[in-house]
């Protein structure tokens, strides 16, 4: 897997953070994420993990 840029990992913990925040209208798109979380980045794991975000 190749190296992701700090900003790329900012966008995508920013579109996780927002479909969390209306998990009923984004039920879709967070399950898909789940599914995903073994191929995520691990600065965004970390990332997510400081903030106390879980799946």
């Amino acid at each position: 897997m190749g190296k992701f840029s700090s900003q790329e990992i900012e966008r995508q913990y920013n579109l996780i953070k927002r479909l969390l925040a209306e998990p009923e209208k984004y039920k879709d798109a967070i399950d898909a994420i789940k599914k995903d979380i073994a191929y995520m980045p691990i600065e965004l794991k970390k990332k997510l993990e400081e903030e106390n975000i879980t799946f």
